[in-house]
């Protein structure tokens, strides 16, 4: 059989004139242009213009061939003719049916013409065709009133404020409570007493790091915390500062970000590829987290760290490495049409950045002026042409999607591989399995073209073995040392021509737009980007954003630093400060916050560890029947939030208190190590799921649509929008993972044999505060003592054993109070 899409063929080769030059003389450029006309536009014009041409209105492969523009601005996969070079033109090769693709596919062309398209292609490929004339763009208009958008409370730089002073106010440790303590008075409130050390010690470990303390690390702390409050406060700072610097904050923190930032090991969408080294991102953030990046700081290297100056290769790869958080988004690899798929992962990049920096949805915009914020559609595409400038790599090396495949080898630029070195012997097997898996498919293609085609689920499977192997050969050089890939960005190599789409619709173009940033967070006629820029202008969008005076950036990042601290933000919805979202409940405090960030240098662990001892955040949980007739949700702090605890941490506790726990950051990820292809190909959903490593959940497997079964049950995003604030949901089948569940019952059976290690006398009370953080109460000790009795013909291990999974099964296992 000789039929095989257009599409596959176009998405990998006619389409991919990018970068093609003329090698040849100034004086055979005439020879060169009769030869053209002669000899390849009218094959091209019968046989490619049908389904490629402006007038056919089909697009396929998202590609016009009927100008030489169309021609040379190509797609996402490379070249598809190496000027000079007939033997290494994609389009060469599938014209003389030679490799698995075959143009036309109504047949092969006849030898003179595929003679012809070889010596073009020698000649350098001239083409003289220019644009065609196309009919005047109609403008698209906005009725928004930029300048009326300004006077909402988001848009103005956040002030220094006048702290509160009041006579009556003896409560008050610092100025964050003292603006605290104002709102509490003006709404006739009176904040709770301060928490017991035990609770305060389990509430910091908890917060900070995403872990319980151990039962010796309790006791001694919450001694600690105990005489007048000058000595309190220094022993809690000293707690404090041993926690922030400690791995553990950044794992835990970092997992914030990530939540933010849509991680995933994956593509999801249709196909769910995988992506081999989304890892390095996670790690990046982490270590971002822990080294107290400077905030501003971190925002350029997610968006433009491949533009920044560097000095040492190191220092280049892990900026580009910063990049992934440009790459690691949701993608419809699938997408036939190219320029459709170029947009859907440009409005990725818009609504990423902008929800994360800014809590602020610029995405809606994309096919009309914003509803409900004063966000022109002129204002998107201005975005979008800076993104449309920009490359985007997905770190793979040969996907079943290879024109959307792309990767940033750094093998030489100090980055560490998870992959170890290759012997001869298993380099040598490795060769092997390739060149066998060519075989193979040379065979099925040679069958095709004899009329005797295999069943599609054969091709399928052959490709994607030939593809896994290309791949795997491709991971190691010639003496078997791996090779290093990651995810990122860099710039295109001259900035794309950027027009708005009515409607969003890539085909109906309108006017030209210049590119730059959203007009109401900048002063009148700032907007747009200086027309000497060369580069895509991700830096001056990313310095835009970490700039001081931004009057959104340093608010948004304080309110989410209030949202992980305390369990909901001053304002609540944290990535949309927009008019559908909610305001803040304390404007001043927040302003307040966003310039001590400032203040430190956009340090995020001193603002952390100003709001961590302040008396606000240490207040009891304990109900109050006349404050919570006036604040029923808390809103104005007059004590802790009672709060469940996120699934990773739930998973990382049962771990800690089986001693079941590694610290040790594992080398690269599972996904990593299985390398490339897809879920349900390379990588199958149970396998996934069932993942239980005894690792912190942060260096899980973490693929789109298929998260690991706790992390799961218990709320953890699969990663496909901006999550800063989690959804909780209650069901039956958390409850039902944690009696019947294998991973549950071993991690009761290590916490079980830990009691059992201690005196008959000492073990309750280890067990409660080991799981508990406290004391049990004497109508603990009464009802535990009858039911050790009751089951004790059981054997001492399976009573204390159903004991101990009774705790962590528990609603106050995975509470903070």
């Amino acid at each position: 059989m000789k039929k095989l899409t257009n599409v596959l063929f176009l998405a990998l080769v006619l389409c991919q004139f990018a970068n093609m030059g003329v090698v040849f003389g100034q004086d055979d450029h005439r020879k060169g242009i009769a030869f053209f006309e002669s000899k390849i536009r009218p094959v091209l014009v019968g046989h490619c213009y049908r389904c490629h041409s402006k007038e056919s209105n089909k697009m396929r492969g998202g590609l016009h061939v009927d100008t030489r523009d169309a021609l040379l601005k190509g797609g996402d996969s490379g070249p598809a003719v190496v000027p000079g070079k007939p033997d290494e033109s994609p389009l060469y090769e599938v014209l003389t049916y030679k490799g698995e693709y075959q143009m036309p596919p109504s047949g092969k062309l006849e030898g003179n013409m595929i003679a012809d398209f070889k010596k073009w292609i020698e000649m350098g490929a001239p083409d003289p065709r220019a644009p065609k004339e196309t009919e005047p763009l109609t403008a698209v208009k906005s009725t928004i009133n930029i300048e009326a958008g300004r006077n909402y409370w988001a848009y103005q730089s956040p002030m220094e404020q006048k702290i509160p002073r009041s006579s009556t106010d003896n409560w008050s440790r610092a100025d964050l409570d003292r603006f605290v303590f104002d709102r509490l008075k003006r709404n006739g409130l009176t904040p709770n007493r301060t928490a017991k050390p035990k609770v305060l010690v389990r509430r910091l470990y908890f917060v900070l790091t995403g872990l319980p303390p151990s039962p010796s690390d309790l006791e001694s702390w919450s001694e600690r915390l105990t005489g007048d409050d000058e000595i309190i406060l220094a022993e809690a700072e000293k707690l404090v500062d041993q926690l922030l610097e400690s791995e553990q904050f950044g794992e835990h923190w970092g997992r914030h970000w990530m939540d933010v930032a849509r991680f995933a090991e994956s593509s999801g969408g249709d196909h769910n590829n995988i992506h081999p080294y989304a890892w390095r991102y996670r790690n990046y953030v982490i270590d971002a987290f822990n080294d107290d990046k400077p905030f501003d700081r971190f925002i350029i290297e997610q968006l433009a760290g491949d533009l920044l100056p560097i000095k040492n290769d190191e220092e280049w790869a892990n900026n580009l490495i910063a990049t992934g958080f440009l790459a690691i988004g949701v993608k419809l690899v699938g997408e036939e049409d190219q320029r459709k798929f170029r947009a859907d992962l440009v409005d990725d990049q818009i609504d990423t950045t902008t929800r994360a920096f800014l809590a602020t949805t610029v995405s809606c915009a994309r096919c009309h002026d914003h509803k409900f914020d004063p966000i022109p559609q002129t204002d998107y595409y201005a975005l979008a042409g800076i993104f449309r400038s920009t490359e985007t790599h997905y770190g793979l090396i040969k996907a079943q999607a290879r024109q959307h495949a792309k990767l940033i080898d750094v093998t030489e630029l100090g980055v560490p591989s998870s992959k170890p070195k290759l012997s001869a012997k298993e380099f040598a097997a490795l060769k092997k399995a390739r060149e066998d898996a060519h075989a193979r498919m040379g065979e099925l293609m040679q069958n095709i073209r004899g009329g005797n085609a295999p069943t599609r689920n054969i091709l399928r499977l052959s490709r994607t073995r030939r593809d896994k192997a290309e791949a795997a050969l491709q991971s190691y050089d010639e003496r078997g040392n791996p090779r290093v890939f990651v995810m990122g960005t860099q710039d295109h190599e001259f900035p794309a021509e950027n027009h708005l789409f009515v409607r969003g619709e890539v085909d109906k173009r309108a006017q030209k737009v210049d590119r730059g940033f959203v007009s109401v967070l900048t002063p009148p006629r700032r907007n747009l980007l200086p027309r000497n820029v060369r580069g895509s202008g991700r830096l001056e969008l990313a310095q835009w954003i970490a700039n001081d005076e931004n009057p959104l950036t340093v608010r948004v990042i304080a309110n989410r630093i209030w949202h992980w601290t305390f369990g909901q933000g001053i304002v609540r919805t944290v990535d949309d400060f927009g008019a559908t979202g909610e305001r803040p409940i304390n404007p001043d405090l927040l302003d307040y916050l966003a310039r001590q960030l400032v203040n430190h240098d956009w340090k995020v662990k001193p603002l952390i560890k100003e709001i961590v001892l302040s008396r606000t955040w240490q207040l009891s949980s304990d109900y109050d029947p006349h404050n919570f007739d006036i604040d029923p949700g808390n809103r104005f702090c007059w004590r802790a939030n009672q709060r469940r605890l996120e699934a990773e941490t739930i998973r990382d506790s049962m771990l800690a208190v089986s001693g079941n726990l590694d610290l040790k950051r594992p080398n690269g990820s599972f996904v990593a190590h299985v390398g490339e292809g897809s879920v349900g190909l390379s990588v199958f959903e149970p396998e996934i799921r069932k993942i239980e490593e005894p690792v912190r959940s942060v260096y899980l497997p973490r693929i789109r649509s298929v998260l690991p079964e706790m992390l799961d049950l218990f709320d953890a995003p699969d990663a496909s929008l901006v999550m800063g604030a989690r959804e909780e949901t209650n069901t039956p089948l958390q409850a039902l993972y944690m009696l019947n569940n294998p991973f549950s019952i071993d991690q009761a059976k290590g916490f079980a044999k830990r009691v059992l290690q201690k005196p008959p006398n000492e073990r309750l009370r280890f067990a409660y505060v080991t799981a508990f953080g406290r004391e049990p109460t004497e109508s603990e000790a009464d009802l535990a003592k009858q039911f050790m009795d009751k089951n004790k013909h059981h054997g001492i291990e399976k009573a204390m054993l159903a004991y101990c999974q009774a705790l962590i099964s528990s609603t106050e296992f995975i509470t903070i109070n």
